[in-house]
């Protein structure tokens, strides 16, 4: 499976990858880190994920700083470590030993819950005022649904049914064992989700669901027992020099808060990323008043995670488009009926799209030496201009430059008001697709391909052989 919105939010709570801050840091006065590869997947996947440039909502800008150029560190990046407002006492051996103990006395209540509905927001400097969201429903038999951004998970009994926003299909795996292993599982790593670790109930796993189950190095070092209504708090530090405090209700034993205070040594002196984890949550004593329940809708179901990630199955019709050529004409797939048409989609700032362009200038001076009836174009998506009258002729100066200074032996057309990239269903970019010349999907590529021009001659052999 391709990065999901899941592994981009992961990335970004973990800020795991240390030249994705710097990144961040370049771009100084606000810093947000760029994408890293799901949790886990293969040593292929790895390699397509970093090749893929995935957009997120509310995503900035990105850029790569200069070697050797002075970071400068924003403001909000200096906030001094939780620990340095906590007394002695307050982390002293017995502070730390009831912290302990409230730690692991944590799974206790949370396994002991009926059912539980729960929104859990994510606050940063690093999302740009987008707080990041996740909704979870789940019960004691284990049953549960999850919906973060651009995905929604669902296990009922045995089965996981995943969705992606946008797929007119879901996938259906059969995982067996507690909620949070098989949906971890599924998704090829710790699910961002305290709450639901909680319900595990395993107490070896509480410390790490403190930082959203992605720290298992942290460790429980200071009480502050909660006075007139407010909760207690536990202080936990990693050995990099991470902390977390968590905010529990003293009457309900759950966790109503966390902040979070990341480090690394890699970061620049004096950098700490602040973090905000709440949760609005309602606990129903005698179960849920709607049961979970997964509701196909005339939707198809894929035979793989892989398979759901993809936007098309082989043979499905190819949205039509009309898209403006750099010179002011217009080509439509209509027209291009006949043909084996190649399309990939790409923007300036996509750095796997440099990567992959001049593959498709390879490929497109062959299929123009062939003789064969082969159409290639580049399709202009995602660019980043600001809005304002001017937007759309800023776009196709941009473009037509850009392009004109490449000198592609291929045309390149612009999808102004993103019409064809919602209908090709993009969620990142390079992607490539193969019509066949009955206009049906014959092939789709997602992220960089250093294979692409012999594998995209394989593709239109095969759509030119299947024509009808």
């Amino acid at each position: 499976m391709n990065k999901s919105p899941l592994s981009v939010l992961l990335c970004m709570i973990c800020c795991a990858n240390v030249s994705a801050v710097s990144v961040c840091l370049a771009q100084a006065p606000t810093a947000t880190p760029a994408a890293t590869p799901a949790a886990s997947p293969s040593a292929d996947q790895n390699k397509q994920n970093d090749m893929q440039g995935e957009p997120l909502e509310g995503e900035p800008m990105q850029g790569t700083p200069m070697q050797g150029a002075p970071m400068e560190v924003p403001p909000e990046f200096k906030a001094p470590a939780p620990s340095t407002n906590w007394t002695a006492e307050e982390k002293s051996a017995a502070s730390a030993a009831k912290a302990v103990a409230a730690v692991k006395g944590l799974p206790v209540k949370y396994a002991a819950l009926p059912a539980i509905e729960e929104t859990m927001t994510i606050r940063s400097p690093q999302f740009q005022g987008q707080d990041q969201k996740i909704q979870l429903i789940a019960t004691k038999g284990g049953d549960a649904k999850i919906i973060m951004p651009g995905i929604t998970l669902t296990r009922l009994k045995d089965q996981v049914y995943v969705e992606m926003d946008g797929r007119p299909k879901y996938a259906q795996l059969k995982q067996e064992g507690s909620a949070v292993k098989a949906l971890g599982e599924v998704m090829g790593g710790k699910l961002p989700l305290p709450t639901l670790i909680l319900i595990g109930g395993d107490p070896n796993e509480a410390a790490a669901a403190l930082t959203l189950g992605q720290n298992p190095m942290i460790v429980p070092t200071g009480f502050r027992a909660g006075t007139d209504g407010k909760p207690d708090q536990i202080l936990l530090i990693d050995p990099q020099g991470t902390e977390v405090v968590a905010n529990v209700d003293s009457k309900s034993g759950l966790v109503t808060s966390i902040d979070m205070s990341l480090t690394n040594p890699q970061f620049p002196p004096g950098m700490r990323l602040p973090m905000s984890v709440t949760f609005d949550r309602k606990v129903f004593d005698a179960g849920l008043p709607t049961p979970i329940a997964f509701d196909a809708a005339g939707r198809k179901m894929t035979a793989s995670l892989d398979a759901l990630d993809q936007p098309f199955d082989v043979g499905d019709v190819a949205p039509n488009f009309t898209l403006q050529t750099t010179d002011g004409g217009t080509v439509s797939l209509a027209d291009l009926k006949g043909k084996v048409v190649v399309l990939d989609f790409w923007a300036t700032w996509c750095k796997p799209c440099m990567m992959g362009l001049p593959l498709l200038d390879t490929f497109a001076k062959w299929a123009k030496e062939s003789g064969k009836p082969i159409a290639v174009y580049a399709v202009n998506v995602m660019e980043r201009i600001a809005p304002g009258d001017n937007a759309a002729a800023e776009r196709v100066k941009l473009v037509s430059e850009f392009w004109k200074g490449k000198a592609f032996s291929f045309p390149t057309l612009i999808d102004g008001d993103d019409k064809a990239g919602k209908d090709y269903q993009l969620t990142g970019i390079p992607f490539t697709v193969v019509i066949s010349p009955e206009g049906k999907i014959a092939a789709v590529h997602m992220g960089f391909d250093e294979g692409a021009v012999e594998n995209l001659k394989k593709d239109v052999d095969v759509a030119m052989a299947n024509k009808s």
